[in-house]
């Protein structure tokens, strides 16, 4: 029950955020925005007792992708000073698309929830997952941290070099 609600909770509040997060003018709030639906995400896991995806989740997104995204926010001034056009035509009709795939997506998701809650089902778990993750593979997933900072370093260096 108590895992229900905070399923239905955290998961409209992922929606609320993302719907605020379409329409933010501001590029540093958006990826703000962006950073509570990936908590919220992480949050729902935990729920569904995906702790692995959770762990994941907050580490590679929330931690590496958002400092990636803020540090290239901070890295090109002028993003801060341009002020986006009103809503046009393609506006709208960016969100009347978004509405047609958004409820594609509900009609689709209706047949998929009856066939992961039918008996056949069969959970695989994230043992099997962490075991790959932190076994075979620590190697490339090391690898990946190193690519994350490397291009860190890369745009506070190419934001030196314009302001000298």
């Amino acid at each position: 029950m108590i895992l229900d609600l905070a399923i239905y909770l955290f998961g409209g509040l992922a929606i609320a955020a993302t719907v605020l997060m379409i329409f933010q003018r501001d590029a540093v709030k958006a990826a703000l925005l962006m950073l509570a639906v990936l908590l919220c995400t992480a949050v729902v896991y935990l729920a569904l007792s995906a702790q692995l995806l959770a762990i994941l989740q907050v580490i590679l997104y929330a931690g590496a992708i958002m400092t990636l995204f803020i540090v290239a926010l901070t890295a090109l001034p002028a993003a801060w000073r341009d002020k986006p056009a009103p809503a046009s035509f393609r506006g709208v009709l960016g969100l009347a698309a978004a509405a047609v795939l958004l409820a594609e997506l509900l009609k689709v998701a209706g047949p998929l929830r009856a066939v992961c809650a039918s008996k056949e089902f069969a959970e695989t778990g994230t043992l099997g997952l962490a075991r790959l993750l932190f076994g075979p593979f620590v190697f490339q997933f090391e690898l990946l941290s190193l690519v994350i900072l490397a291009s860190i370093v890369a745009a506070v260096t190419l934001t030196a070099r314009r302001r000298a």
